[in-house]
């Protein structure tokens, strides 16, 4: 049986830069919420457009992308960063967070995997942005 971690036990991610991108205010909050108890200072945006502007605006270490957003939703959102000038955008670490996730249709767009929502796999989502702390 897996050891079951609180969320405040879990490695701080200081100095992480997370772009949360979700339509959702209560998901939003409970994400970043989490972030901040890894001493992550996230960046959050209510919808694609806004992830845009914010990236071209910042640099980010992670996204994490919502898929299903009106407007653009993280499919269409994660293509458009795909397709702008730059090994930063080719390369930056975008997530789906999904509680049905498509995985085809997540690889196919680039993101780079996906992590449980509804509820928020904590552990999971240290795990999968952790590697990109600098």
């Amino acid at each position: 049986m897996p050891l079951i971690m609180d969320t405040q036990e879990l490695k701080s991610l200081k100095g992480l830069r997370v772009l949360v991108v979700d339509d959702n205010d209560i998901m939003r909050r409970i994400i970043n919420n989490t972030l901040m108890n890894w001493q992550v200072a996230p960046s959050l945006a209510s919808n694609g457009k806004m992830a845009m502007e914010m990236l071209s605006k910042n640099v980010y270490d992670v996204v994490l992308m919502d898929i299903m957003m009106p407007g653009m939703d993280g499919y269409e959102t994660t293509r458009e960063i795909r397709a702008l000038d730059g090994a930063y955008f080719r390369n930056l670490p975008i997530f789906a967070c999904s509680a049905s996730p498509d995985i085809g249709r997540i690889m196919e767009c680039g993101m780079n995997g996906q992590i449980a929502k509804s509820p928020i796999d904590r552990q999971e989502m240290h795990m999968k942005i952790s590697p990109y702390l600098k």
